[in-house]
């Protein structure tokens, strides 16, 4: 036995039973978070590849939201020519002696551009560390490690984030994710 529930925009969802526990059983569709946010324009990707960070502990990707809805960092993919830890940290100050990396849509048909400042460099510097929200071990060297979170971190407007490579030595490639939210 069915019945509908018709919501205030007119749209109706027909439900086909309830449970024991009076829950409701219906038939959907399920479609992951980013992908929804994709075909919409609002998933990007920033790439860069062969960096070598000067020394150790060196910042070398920094992200600021200057746009007025949260921005989400949602995957990092690396991988360095020499043992590394990798560290996400939350910053604040003024990034000194990066370069503009565009963050591209993974909507090839979408024009739609992130607001924000994204620099990749050998020492980004003038940054204050705010602590570190995750760390990536790369323990093999020439290997892609892949860090996802599916709480992601939440950059609001005005906020940064900077990856921080551990060693002394090495290059590095990347790729950050990065899904602007609708209000």
């Amino acid at each position: 036995m069915g019945f509908q529930i018709e919501g205030s925009d007119g749209l109706v969802v027909s439900v086909i039973k309830t449970d024991g526990e009076n829950r409701l059983a219906v038939t959907s569709v399920v479609e992951a978070y980013d992908r929804y946010y994709n075909k919409q324009g609002l998933v990007y990707s920033a790439t860069y590849e062969g960096l070598t960070p000067t020394g150790a502990n060196d910042y070398f990707f920094y992200f600021k939201n200057t746009g007025t809805k949260s921005v989400n960092f949602t995957d990092l993919r690396i991988s360095s020519t020499v043992a590394t830890r990798i560290t996400i940290e939350k910053v604040s100050g003024t990034a000194v002696g990066g370069t503009t990396l565009v963050p591209i849509s993974r909507n090839l048909g979408s024009s739609k551009s992130l607001s924000a400042t994204t620099e990749q460099g050998v020492d980004i510097t003038g940054l204050t560390n705010g602590g570190v929200i995750f760390f990536q071990e790369c323990p093999v060297a020439s290997t892609m490690y892949h860090l996802s979170t599916t709480s992601n971190i939440i950059i609001p407007q005005g906020q940064a984030i900077a990856l921080k490579r551990v060693a002394a030595t090495g290059a590095i490639s990347f790729t950050v994710s990065l899904v602007e939210e609708v209000d």
